[in-house]
């Protein structure tokens, strides 16, 4: 049995994530959504900067200059074995972002939400330098090729089957998870063929770039787009 976190923005996956590896391995997430403003829940704001956080139910003060620091506010029993940070393209995160804040009644927010993208997966930048049991990984990649992406986790932290006749590269299906549709062809295309840029105007997206982290974007590996498709 292995003790996983993961972490991720509303909107990047995190839910598809979870399932997969629940069904497939013999995990134990130790996230719990309880309390927003805890650090172990997975779309806490661990970033510095506050004045980026969206709703009243995840603002928190806190502050951790290192990982040990944010380790230990845990107050774990159990040993981590591993933290995975789940995102999407920050032009399909920020369609499907917004829209979600409107769903949800979030005030509006006096920032670009990107602001929040660049602070969030930065500080889980920053802490992957000094911690190797952090791994990055694409929800398009875990979209449109699981298996693969699964066989770097399980690689990663050593995990085993959750069932001895489950083999190794066994595929692995989920139509439907918590908040979120379910999945459907036109759902894969949508995010394989970058269909979400259209949902963007050619402003929108100039503005979207003005603001994004290039270096982040860059080592998220995606791509800084600059014409709607």
């Amino acid at each position: 049995m292995k003790y996983l976190l993961h972490y991720g923005l509303q909107r990047s996956g995190t839910n598809y994530l979870e399932a997969l590896l629940k069904k497939k391995y013999s995990i134990k997430i130790l996230n719990d959504d309880s309390d927003r403003k805890h650090p172990i829940q997975k779309h806490f704001r661990l970033y510095d900067n506050k004045t980026f956080i969206p709703e009243s139910k995840y603002e928190n003060n806190l502050v951790f200059p290192s990982f040990a620091d944010y380790e230990k506010s845990l107050e774990l029993k159990k040993q981590i074995d591993g933290i995975i940070i789940i995102s999407k393209d920050p032009y399909s995160w920020y369609t499907s972002y917004s829209n979600w804040a409107i769903k949800c009644n979030w005030p509006k927010a006096n920032y670009h939400y990107i602001h929040e993208y660049n602070n969030f997966y930065a500080k889980w930048k920053e802490f992957a330098k000094q911690e190797p049991r952090i791994i990055f990984i694409k929800y398009i990649d875990l979209l449109t090729d699981s298996d693969n992406e699964l066989r770097k986790i399980e690689e990663k932290f050593n995990l085993s089957h959750k069932f001895k006749l489950l083999k190794r590269n066994s595929k692995i299906n989920i139509k439907k998870v918590s908040s979120s549709t379910t999945f459907s062809s036109d759902k894969y295309s949508f995010y394989k063929e970058k269909k979400y840029l259209s949902k963007l105007t050619q402003s929108e997206i100039e503005h979207i770039n003005s603001i994004l982290d290039v270096q982040l974007v860059n080592e998220l590996n995606y791509e800084i787009e600059n014409n709607i498709k």
